[in-house]
């Protein structure tokens, strides 16, 4: 059973596996599940991402994402993305292990991206939503950490996607 997050926790990159093992709820995303989400469709049976997350009756949740390395066609692996149902609510990643990009869009189509590597951290304002790639040789894993009361809208991006994607050019990740 995951312990209740009153207790104090510690997430550092040596501790992640200990993290994950206290974890009950755990999310596997496979190519199947992200269907109509990359130009060339992955393979139906490959682990894009996996989400652990420590249960929480308190304000803040926490969440370890592992993405794997890998592409679809030309297209990083990436996460579905989503914008908080709770439109108040922001978002802090930290980088625990790899080298990943976050891609963010307001509603209004504003966009920014930015590079999260181990010991790093990205702050995700209220309004924005949020995609994680991998651009690394390695798996990128980062802890999140938001409000309890967020909530996870992920029908908005499914129904319009992401304004910028990221691809192989020359050897390279570009966003396009």
């Amino acid at each position: 059973m995951c312990p209740n997050i009153e207790r104090p926790v510690n997430v550092a990159p040596e501790s992640i596996s200990e993290f994950i093992s206290q974890c009950s709820t755990h999310t596997v995303r496979r190519g199947k599940d992200m269907a109509g989400f990359y130009i060339e469709e992955p393979d139906e049976d490959s682990v894009i991402y996996e989400v652990y997350e420590l249960e929480s009756s308190g304000h803040i949740k926490l969440a370890v994402t592992i993405m794997k390395q890998g592409k679809a066609g030309n297209e990083y692996f990436m996460t579905k993305g989503h914008y908080h149902e709770d439109e108040r609510a922001g978002e802090v990643y930290f980088g625990l292990k790899g080298k990943g990009l976050l891609l963010l869009q307001t509603k209004e189509g504003q966009t920014d991206e930015m590079e999260l590597t181990s010991g790093a951290a990205a702050s995700i304002p209220p309004g924005w939503a949020h995609r994680s790639v991998n651009i690394g040789e390695e798996d990128f894993v980062f802890l999140a950490v938001y409000p309890a009361t967020a909530g996870h809208d992920y029908g908005a991006i499914e129904k319009h996607g992401f304004l910028k994607r990221v691809v192989e050019m020359d050897g390279k990740p570009r966003v396009v």
